[in-house]
């Protein structure tokens, strides 16, 4: 497994995406610099959403490697389960399209060792144009129950599930949700 990501990432991505919105309601693709996000990239997703349908556009090697698969041009939903999981996830995302608003969102699968993968997601949007939502850039940042193995596939049918979703106003709010997502699921694992 990769190193454990600072759970400081989602602020990181946050702190970057305001300041190359430059005034504007959200940046665009165009104005990430990945030279600028080095340290993020691994843990680094985008998702668009072409023909109605939301795709992993670019997954982070971190991410992959903590999936078991690099997910990359696959549709959302396709490898995840139960189906109600899967609904709730493109909920997210067609949330984030819809009010374009910052969310920070927590989750948890538990894999056939039960083993737990908890994770959280910061997701911004990203616009071409400005005011319409094209895109999604988030970071993932996961912590596991006990000392993990990922092989391929080891998630693949491990029951996924949604626990909070928070539409989020600044750094401040994000470090806050971060710091305690972190305190919670640190006391989660040691009662494992």
């Amino acid at each position: 497994m990769p190193g454990q990501a600072p759970i400081t990432y989602h602020a990181d991505l946050l702190r970057y995406w305001e300041a190359r919105r430059a005034g504007r309601a959200m940046p665009a693709r165009r104005d990430l610099e990945p030279g600028d996000l080095r340290t993020l990239l691994p843990y680094l997703t985008l998702i668009d959403h072409p023909d109605g349908q939301f795709r992993y556009r670019l997954v982070g090697t971190a991410v992959s490697q903590e999936l078991g698969r690099d997910m990359t041009g696959q549709s959302v939903g396709s490898y995840i389960s139960p189906p109600e999981y899967a609904a709730a996830l493109m909920a997210i995302y067609e949330r984030v399209f819809t009010t374009a608003r910052p969310v920070f969102t927590t989750g948890e699968y538990r894999s056939a060792t039960r083993a737990i993968h908890a994770i959280s997601r910061l997701l911004l949007p990203l616009s071409e144009d400005g005011a319409s939502v094209n895109m999604v850039v988030l970071t993932r940042i996961s912590r596991f129950s006990r000392s993990v193995t990922a092989g391929v596939d080891w998630l693949k049918g491990a029951p996924g599930k949604v626990c909070d979703v928070v539409d989020v106003d600044g750094v401040a709010e994000v470090e806050a949700l971060s710091r305690e997502w972190e305190r919670q699921t640190s006391i989660e694992y040691t009662a494992a």
